[in-house]
């Protein structure tokens, strides 16, 4: 979603990851860029890409970028991704408002005496807007989904997403679980989006997996666009 967000927004300057992180962003369809630029009057820093634990980093270090933008003043935090669906009532192309994470196998990005409240990790008032943008714009969507975190890169095998779904996970990915933990604990305001790009008793691939995400590109751009405009800075 960001990448086609970044090619319409006024940008004012970018960097490389490694320019910043000291590391490029491994996975397919992962620009690797932050950039800071204006959407609609508001000065926004986009990550065009992310790191995963899957690509050998821990939970701590995929979280840094959260941690340098909280430090630069962010308020509000988008974390948006693609998602296996496994709530049957879910298609390809959804959007998925996250309500919710289910994070039991994830190690947690903090250390120490860093005991978070996870009750509510994405924002009510933020989910607020979202659902009525997708009402308004008419983008397909679900009102709001349970969000399992796997660690990858293999997708799950058909008896863990049958497992995910008796847990009362709606979809499933390989991010945004650390990176809410961590702006929870930052004191962050968290929105949670994911597209549906593959069902779950469905064999799929990664490039097909890109490929869904990137027909539904239009819509995020919309949304994404939309919440920013209608957010406080």
């Amino acid at each position: 979603g960001w990448n086609h967000v970044v090619e319409k927004m006024e940008t004012e300057k970018s960097w490389d990851f490694d320019q910043v992180f000291g590391a490029k962003a491994g996975a397919m369809g992962h620009r690797g860029q932050l950039v800071l630029g204006k959407i609609e009057g508001k000065l926004v820093w986009i990550m065009a890409g992310r790191f995963h634990t899957y690509e050998g980093y821990d939970s701590e270090e995929v979280t840094r970028p959260i941690q340098a933008l909280a430090k630069l003043g962010v308020k509000n935090l988008i974390l948006t991704a693609a998602a296996g669906g496994l709530n049957q009532e879910f298609t390809v192309g959804d959007i998925v408002i996250l309500s919710d994470l289910l994070d039991l196998f994830c190690q947690s990005p903090l250390k120490g005496n860093s005991f978070q409240d996870l009750s509510q990790p994405f924002d009510s008032e933020l989910r607020t807007i979202a659902l009525e943008i997708c009402q308004k714009e008419g983008i397909n969507f679900q009102k709001e989904g349970v969000y399992a975190y796997m660690r990858g890169p293999h997708y799950e095998s058909f008896a863990d997403k049958k497992a995910l779904q008796n847990l009362g996970a709606d979809c499933v990915g390989m991010s945004t679980v650390p990176e809410t933990i961590m702006a929870n604990y930052l004191g962050l305001k968290v929105l949670g989006l994911s597209c549906i790009t593959n069902l779950a008793f469905v064999k799929h691939s990664h490039q097909e997996v890109v490929a869904a995400g990137e027909k539904q590109s239009r819509s995020m751009v919309i949304l994404l666009q939309s919440i920013i405009k209608k957010m406080e800075n």
